[in-house]
């Protein structure tokens, strides 16, 4: 067996190392150095952008459907605005100031939105075009804004403030039409006192003229457009967190801060035809069930089995 000799194997690489250098010095003398290449490329040339955002939106605030077109709206806590239409289809849009969204509104059908901001900000929003950009914003100067309300096909808006007030605002134009709804006009003697925040607005199912207004403390009150004034007041020991329609325009359902539901004829306003509490214990010889904690939202729909 022969033996391997590593003292060979290194000088042979000595040499064809050697061999390599003289034949690049042959190929460029000292004296002829390549030319260095100019960088043309600077900072400026350079930009970081996101190119795709995946997931639900962080911290979501509102969110609005248009049943017509599918398009789903959620705004954000920091003024973002994104639409999700059918799968792989999504726009994302920011409201400059960066203001919390309170709600969304769709004009159903009509390819525009308008969003309602924590600043007192209302915007009009045309999502025609590829992309989604703002026709016209309105500011209120003196009233915070709590609640809209947009009818189905209608061109007015609906504007509760945290002083009670309504205003009526022309979508078309988006410019105030002079309509106020007052608090004190609205209640007039069923309360002593401020019946709070507008937290609900809504029209009657079968009569787009007759506007049900809901107040923090606990009173509700059926208003007429055309008349001017209160049809019925309904009032609650409890305050409100969300108020629905039933489909027929006849009754409607409170939700209220102690977990209770209210259910009322629209024509019998001195107390409610009902009262369920759904996750309260309920206590022996008809004593009020326990508080417990509210129901935020609320829907009234009726099924084969009885109230949804």
């Amino acid at each position: 067996m022969r033996k391997f000799n590593i003292r060979k194997v290194l000088d042979g690489l000595t040499a064809s190392s050697s061999s390599a250098s003289q034949q690049q010095q042959q190929q460029h003398p000292p004296g002829n150095r390549e030319p260095e290449i100019q960088e043309t490329l600077q900072s400026e040339h350079f930009q970081l952008c996101k190119t795709v955002r995946h997931g639900f939106p962080y911290q979501p605030s509102a969110l609005a459907f248009d049943p017509v077109q599918k398009i789903l709206a959620v705004g954000t806590q920091t003024g973002a605005l994104r639409l999700f239409g059918r799968p792989g289809v999504e726009c994302y849009c920011q409201h400059d100031n960066g203001a919390a969204v309170i709600q969304l509104q769709f004009l159903i059908n009509e390819g525009a939105l308008v969003s309602a901001l924590a600043d007192d900000t209302l915007h009009l929003w045309n999502l025609r075009q590829k992309r989604p950009a703002i026709l016209h914003s309105l500011k209120f100067c003196r009233e915070r804004v709590t609640f809209c309300h947009l009818p189905f096909q209608s061109k007015w808006l609906y504007v509760g403030t945290e002083r009670g007030n309504i205003h009526i605002v022309n979508v078309e134009s988006f410019t105030l039409s002079g309509y106020v709804i007052m608090w004190n006009k609205a209640i007039e003697l069923s309360s002593k006192s401020h019946p709070g925040p507008v937290v609900h607005i809504s029209d009657n199912p079968m009569d787009e003229g007759k506007l049900l207004i809901g107040f923090e403390s606990g009173t509700v009150v059926l208003w007429d457009l055309k008349s001017k004034k209160a049809d019925y007041r309904y009032t609650y020991d409890e305050a409100i967190h969300s108020v629905a329609w039933h489909h027929e325009g006849k009754q409607f359902i409170c939700s209220h801060s102690d977990g209770t539901l209210t259910i009322w004829n629209v024509r019998s306003p001195a107390k409610p035809v009902q009262t369920i509490t759904p996750h309260g214990k309920q206590l022996k010889d008809g004593k009020k069930p326990e508080p417990c904690k509210p129901i935020l939202k609320v829907e009234f729909k009726t099924t084969r089995s009885g109230l949804c």
